[in-house]
This record gives structure tokens, sequence and C-alpha cells, in this order.
């Protein structure tokens, strides 16, 4: 019964509420009348939704991709290495930066990533290669932003991939190489077959993740230059904090609830169809 409370108060109740309030039009001094469909129409109709949507699609895309490989790579590379006090030590260093809150990665990164002063261009102009700008180009904001995130958030997947590795039997890469596999073809045929109800979990948290994220955008970049990182949830938080329309602000939060779930049922159905047994 706690635990039905707890959910039917904090998840629920506000999502109820959600969908009601973007079916009403609220008027000044908090006075609400029934708009039926308007307030989605304004919102659909809105281009700076479609750009929220667009920089958040891109981010989410790929952040989960890179941090699904990288968790891969790092995850596999740790689990070939000899000596378990090893393996832990390197697995403590991935997951540590998710120790990390995006409040604090976000100024030391901006740091990094500064196009006269940063660490980043520093190394390149090492390297002889031109510096870049970073979070200060339209360009390569959204990538420099997913960096950041896949720095924070790759250790997650390690931590989740490793523990999914070490459920594999070793009997089956002994068998698949008496039979000649080698190299990536082990890889293919059995480590990422028999992990892939973790790395459906990871890219659904992920993608869930970059449909939310907003701490890193907003200490780094507060949604630009101009509207090149405006995201989702700025939209969100511009309509429910700044300009007071509840009614937009639930709209947003409707559409991304619809769209988070039919993403979760299509990646599941999808995950499951492929896992095999081997």
């Amino acid at each position: 019964m706690p635990v039905v409370l707890y959910f039917a108060l904090l998840y629920y109740l506000p999502l109820v509420t959600s969908f009601q309030y973007s079916f009403l039009e609220v008027m000044p001094k908090q006075q609400t009348r029934f708009a039926g469909l308007q307030t989605y129409r304004w919102v659909l109709s809105d281009p700076l939704f479609w750009t929220s949507v667009r920089n958040t699609g891109i981010f989410t895309l790929i952040s989960a991709a890179a941090i699904v490989l990288v968790g891969l790579l790092v995850s596999i590379t740790i689990h070939n290495i000899s000596g378990q006090g090893l393996r832990d030590v390197y697995t403590v260093f991935y997951v540590l930066p998710t120790l990390v809150s995006f409040a604090a990665a976000g100024p030391i990164w901006e740091w990094i990533f500064h196009s006269q002063f940063g660490l980043a261009n520093l190394v390149l102009s090492f390297l002889g290669i031109p510096g870049l700008s970073y979070l200060n180009d339209s360009v390569q904001v959204i990538p420099s932003l997913s960096v950041i995130n896949l720095w924070v958030r790759s250790g997650f997947a390690v931590l989740i991939l490793s523990a999914g590795l070490k459920s594999i039997p070793d009997s089956y890469f002994e068998a698949a190489k008496v039979d000649g596999a080698v190299g990536l073809r082990l890889h293919f045929s059995i480590t990422i077959p028999l992990l892939l109800p973790q790395i459906g979990v990871i890219s659904l948290l992920e993608v869930i993740f970059g449909f939310k994220v907003f701490d890193v955008v907003y200490v780094t970049t507060s949604g630009g230059p101009a509207t090149s990182s405006y995201m989702l949830l700025f939209y969100f938080y511009d309509n429910a904090f700044r300009f007071y329309r509840q009614d937009r602000a639930s709209v947003i939060a409707v559409l991304m609830f619809l769209a988070l779930l039919v993403f979760s049922i299509l990646q599941r159905r999808i995950v499951r169809g492929r896992r095999y047994e081997l």
C-alpha cells in the first residue's frame, strides 16, 4: 500500500492532471475553460516547438548510440583483462563520472571546450589541428553536449554490460573458437546477441534521459547559440514557469509521454523478437 500511494501521488496523479490541463485554456488569474484540441494546435503550429523537437532528437540519437557503443567497447575490454582486481579498478575508473552531477560537469566541460583557453583546443594545437568552437557554434554545439553526456553516463552502461558479460558462460566462446570464430566474429555471434536485453535497457533509459535533458544545457549554453541547442524541456520550462501557460506545458508533457510510450513499446518488441539463446 505505501508503494501504491507513492506512485499514485507522485506519478499517476500528475499524469492525469497533465492530460486534464492539456484540454483546458488557462485564463488570467488562473481561471480555466475547456479548449478541446486548440492548445494542441497552438503547440504543434509553433516553429519553436519543432526546433526543440529536432534538437532533442539529434542529441538523443547521438548520445544514446555513443553510450551504447562506448559501453560495449569498454565493458568487453575490461572483461578481457586478466585479474579480477584489475578489472574492478578499471570498472570503478569508468563508473566514477556518473557520480558527478551535470550542474558540476557543465562548467568543467565549458572550460575544456573554451574556444581560446580550453584544454581541447590546446591538445589540438599540439597536434597541428585548427581549434574548434564547440559550444559557441550552432553546428558543433549538440555534438559537444553529447560528449559531456557521454562522459557522465557511459559508466552506467559499462556497469550494466559488464554484469551481463559475467553471466555469459566461457564455454560459449571456447566452443566458438573451436569452430573457427575469432575476433569480432565472436562478439557479433555471441556477445552482442546475448547482451541484447541489457542493450535494450540502456538504449531505452538513454532515450528517456535525452528527452529530459535540461541541466547540462542550461549551465553551458542556455539553449544557444540562437536556438541551436534549445531542447524540448526548455520549451516546456518556458511555457510553464516563464509565461505561466500551464495548458501548453501540459500539452508538451503529454506529447513527450506518448512519444516515449510508443518508443518503449516498439523497442521492447524489437529486442524481444531478436533475442535468442545459443
